[in-house]
């Protein structure tokens, strides 16, 4: 179950560098293969997983989000569903118009404040918050941020790169020497949280310094931690690149409830297919 850290740190937002779109970089002639799924799991009583995917009237251009709430049954579902629909209203207005990691920035800053003050009109949902990550396809370039331990992954040549950076106590440790990154996964505190969206009136946000040039046979998963902590990374490959985005994503959720399920499960699959064998030029992949 995800905690959320009592720590002293000041909670500063932290603005996105702008970085203005460099087509250059862009592949060009692609398509987008979409799937998505999110289920309760086999112990929880609710979802408070959330999920969406906007495509819009470019077909090559696609926002994914997913976002793990916590805060009990209520709190939980209410924060992930206020970050979800918040989000995706203010990014969409924005996406096309504005410099990308700035409109990601200013969404997910007015996400943070929504759930934060929706959690003040009840009780029942003083304390609440959840995680957020999101990926935005454009132009050829993927841009991508995140608050928690939510992630995307990239699938790229054989290789499977996480992007996102978990915002955890463990994760915080392997980051400062102070715990080898095999030891995280039996961690009893593998999922407390340094830092989530809509617990405070500002929060941090994990971004990608400069986008992501696609390329030819590209994939990228976005999911909760009830899928990773079950399945590991050679088995998103394996299942992600054999089948259909959709496909994949029930046969991810399938598998991670059949060693458990101790937890909502959520993916997102985008397939980048493309018939362009035009050399282009790959821009630096860089994380926060």
């Amino acid at each position: 179950m995800r905690r959320l850290m009592n720590s002293p740190w000041h909670w500063l937002a932290s603005k996105l560098k702008p970085s203005a779109h460099n087509n250059r970089y862009g592949l060009k002639n692609y398509t987008l293969e979409l799937g998505l799924l999110s289920d309760t799991g086999k112990t929880r009583p609710v979802n408070q997983d959330n999920i969406g995917c906007i495509r819009f009237a470019d077909a090559n251009t696609v926002l994914a989000v997913v976002a793990d709430g916590m805060g009990g049954h209520q709190g939980g579902e209410t924060a992930s569903r206020v970050a979800v629909e918040t989000l995706q209203q203010h990014l969409t207005q924005h996406l096309l118009q504005q410099n990308t990691p700035q409109a990601l920035s200013n969404a997910f800053n007015q996400a943070n404040s929504a759930v934060f003050q929706h959690a003040s009109t009840s009780t029942s949902l003083h304390g609440m918050g959840t995680t957020l990550v999101v990926l935005a396809v454009l132009n050829g370039l993927a841009y991508y941020a995140n608050v928690g331990d939510s992630r995307l992954y990239l699938l790229r040549n054989g290789v499977c790169r996480q992007l996102s950076e978990d915002h955890t106590v463990v994760a915080s440790l392997v980051k400062d020497g102070l715990l080898a990154p095999d030891a995280v996964k039996n961690h009893p505190d593998k999922h407390l949280l340094t830092h989530a969206l809509g617990t405070r009136p500002q929060t941090t946000i994990a971004y990608s310094i400069k986008p992501l040039a696609l390329e030819h046979g590209d994939c990228f998963l976005l999911c909760s931690d009830g899928l990773y902590d079950l399945v590991d990374d050679t088995e998103f490959n394996s299942i992600i690149t054999t089948q259909t985005a959709n496909k994949a994503c029930s046969t991810l959720i399938e598998l991670a409830n059949t060693r458990g399920g101790f937890d909502n499960i959520s993916a997102i699959v985008i397939k980048i297919h493309t018939t362009d064998s035009t050399p282009h030029t790959q821009a630096p992949m860089t994380n926060a």
